[in-house]
């Protein structure tokens, strides 16, 4: 093993709205959207406005759904 592949990049717990827009497949107009009518709650660092992973998954959850209801967890 290399030291490149003993030095594993870990998983993000924040996105840009840029990076959260591919990761839920949404434009990042609709991202910044979400933040302005409270459907997201964004954090900020200066200039940079930033998503936590599990916030986006709370939106996609609460996403209205369409066929087959989900099966309860």
């Amino acid at each position: 093993m290399t030291d490149a592949e003993s030095k594993q990049v870990p998983a993000p717990i924040a996105y840009t709205p840029e990076q959260a827009a591919l990761a839920v497949g949404r434009s990042r107009s609709r991202i910044f959207k979400g933040i302005k009518e409270k459907e997201l709650t964004a954090r900020k660092d200066g200039k940079a406005t930033l998503l936590e992973v599990d916030e986006l998954r709370r939106w996609v959850n609460s996403l209205p759904t369409i066929g087959r209801q989900p099966e309860a967890a």
